[in-house]
């Protein structure tokens, strides 16, 4: 590393744990209540990956018996705040509600893991999984993932061959990191917001990679690689919103031939991360219903799958 890619480092390190640090003081996440916690092997030499485990049914259903079919989640990061458990509730409300066990990954984060390390551990997590069919129904596996969770599991579900997994589920995911994020429009105006952060995590993120590269941003993923069933929720006032629903449109209109099925739900007057805005009553009361949305979805897959 030279002086001055040191240098760079130096200053995204200091902004990025000055962040985690207020985050951590004025907005500290509960507890995670997970089943049971693995620890899978990584591709690097020493390492392991952090997953959490929601079993259906809770601690009494456990996993033994028949093997379930399977949601594998990323958590929203920006790439570079540590919030593995943020989606401690949704995992926990799509175990109880579906036949589906959730695996929440923990996977790292910039600036001390910039690209491709995220990626890799989130292939890493799908090996494991398909890797163990007494434990998990291989043939049945989707994934999810909430804003730049919701990127990672767009871009894991192109790194497999075409039917690997039964569905991608997505909230409020940023498709595309190239161009000037400052110049990006949410469907709905709304309060302005500064790009300013946005820059620091993808320069921390990045770091000087090409953002064309569909493993950073997904837009520019050759669109028969996705998934035959997506669900996608947008909100009004994100300005991720525009480039995901465009990418919807052109996956339903270039898959059309194989009978591709994507679910685009934008939700009214919400912002990016409306399901855990539990200041806004309207956001709130929407994170509900797109959660129930999802164990609606997921339980028509497992009654496809017999």
């Amino acid at each position: 590393m030279g002086l001055f890619d040191f240098l760079r480092y130096l200053r995204l390190k200091f902004l990025i744990s000055s962040l985690r640090l207020l985050a951590k003081l004025l907005a500290p996440l509960p507890a995670p209540k997970p089943d049971s916690v693995l620890r899978i092997s990584s591709r690097d030499k020493g390492r392991t990956i952090k997953i959490h485990v929601y079993n259906p049914g809770g601690e009494a259903g456990g996993t033994r018996g028949d093997p379930h079919p399977v949601l594998i989640n990323f958590y929203g990061s920006g790439f570079a705040l540590q919030y593995h458990g943020a989606d401690d509730g949704f995992c926990r409300f799509v175990a109880t509600h579906t036949g589906h066990v959730v695996l929440d990954v923990q996977y790292r984060v910039a600036p001390e893991n910039p690209f491709p390390a995220a990626v890799n551990d989130a292939e890493d997590a799908v090996k494991y999984v398909l890797g163990h069919p007494d434990d998990y129904q291989t043939s049945y596996v989707s994934l999810c993932g909430f804003s730049s969770g919701g990127t990672l599991s767009l871009v894991t579900s192109t790194l497999f061959p075409h039917g690997t997994f039964q569905s991608l589920i997505g909230f409020y995911p940023s498709p595309s990191m190239a161009g000037d994020p400052g110049e990006r429009k949410a469907p709905v105006p709304g309060r302005e917001r500064s790009s300013f952060w946005t820059k620091v995590f993808r320069e921390a993120y990045i770091r000087g990679k090409d953002a064309r590269d569909p493993r950073i941003s997904p837009v520019f993923a050759d669109t028969t690689n996705f998934p035959q069933k997506m669900l996608i929720f947008t909100a009004d006032h994100d300005i991720s919103a525009t480039d995901m629903e465009a990418l919807a449109e052109r996956i339903k209109i270039e898959g059309h031939a194989g009978g591709r099925s994507i679910v685009v739900r934008r939700m009214e007057n919400c912002d990016h991360g409306f399901d855990k805005n539990n200041k806004r009553k309207n956001q709130m009361e929407a994170g509900r219903e797109a959660y129930a949305q999802v164990a609606d979805f997921l339980k028509s897959l497992e009654s496809e799958s017999g």
